[in-house]
């Protein structure tokens, strides 16, 4: 009886020793598997809302053994009720990452940013086409509103989200330059107004700068501004290109947006502004100039300080084309 019992523990010993051996196997190969480097051919993993555990595995590991699969399966599942929760979006995978670091990484909030860029001098149907190409939806912002810049947002992020974060651009941007010299005299959306001015018309930073002083000068002696970008926008609305030189005839349209028309600036900005070019307009750089125009030959504005001299520059340029 006592060899039999002697027997039978040596057997269940000799199991137990087997399955805690096999349970160490495969416990070590578990941690080996999650934790060595692998090459990821995406380094951007995209997980839509609502995708089970499952197609999360299928999705990170695309050629793996079933076997591997489940591994992984089970300490997502396991990771995601117990640590942390599998959060939705973009995210950015180093190309050598293990499973483990993959784990941690897509248990925190996405951490890949889209830019969404608007640029100055733009019109609204530009920013509605870039709004339908991120968004699939039209938005129509008003130009005073918002600066042109480049924002970041992520792939669930609602334009409504962004077009708040461009407010506040607008808002902290105007709060950091509250003591310049030149917002005593105008306001914000007057300085808006003659931003766009500057954008459509200036090409280089030293253009814009003088522009600027052309602009302000003229302002001050209360003489037409005589823009031609203005007379642009009276024509497009800043709907589309004008795909042709303006005329004689078009300097002479009755609109409120037509400075060679109205006296005084625009009811409203003509265009999309950088901060850059508000920054320039803020500088209230001085100079003595009241006209210019735009040398093709050159590719660049030329600036007088009198009637008589702008005209000789014009007939000059006009001669030579």
């Amino acid at each position: 009886m006592e060899q039999t019992l002697c027997l039978y523990l040596n057997i269940l010993n000799k199991i137990i020793i087997f399955f805690i051996f096999t349970f160490f196997i495969l416990l070590t190969y578990i941690v080996s598997y999650l934790n060595i480097n692998r090459d990821f051919e995406k380094n951007i993993i995209v997980i839509n809302k609502g995708l089970s555990i499952n197609k999360i595995v299928d999705l990170i590991l695309v050629d793996e053994y079933f076997i591997n699969k489940n591994i992984f399966f089970i300490y997502l599942k396991v990771f995601n009720k117990y640590n942390d929760t599998i959060k939705f979006g973009e995210f950015n995978i180093e190309k050598k990452s293990s499973l483990i670091e993959v784990g941690n990484i897509i248990s925190k909030p996405s951490n890949v940013y889209r830019d969404f860029t608007i640029i100055g001098g733009w019109q609204k149907y530009q920013l509605e086409k870039l709004t339908n190409e991120k968004f699939n939806e039209s938005y129509l912002i008003e130009y005073n509103k918002i600066l042109a810049d480049t924002y970041k947002y992520q792939l669930y992020d609602h334009f409504d989200e962004i077009y708040k974060l461009m407010k506040k651009n607008k808002d902290k941007f105007f709060a950091k330059h509250k003591d310049k010299e030149l917002l005593k005299t105008y306001s914000i959306d007057e300085i808006m107004i003659i931003a766009s001015l500057v954008e459509k018309e200036g090409k280089t930073e030293y253009d814009k700068r003088f522009i600027s002083s052309v602009i302000l000068n003229r302002l001050e002696k209360n003489l037409r501004l005589e823009i031609d970008a203005t007379t642009i926008f009276a024509i497009t609305k800043g709907k589309h290109k004008l795909n042709r030189k303006l005329t004689y005839k078009d300097l002479k349209i009755k609109n409120q947006y037509n400075t060679y028309f109205i006296k005084g600036l625009p009811p409203q900005p003509i265009c999309y502004v950088s901060m850059k070019t508000i920054e320039i307009l803020l500088e209230n750089y001085k100079s003595d100039y009241l006209f210019y125009f735009y040398n093709e030959n050159i590719e660049n504005h030329v600036f007088s300080k009198t009637y008589q001299e702008h005209k000789k520059s014009l007939n000059k340029y006009r001669n030579s084309e």
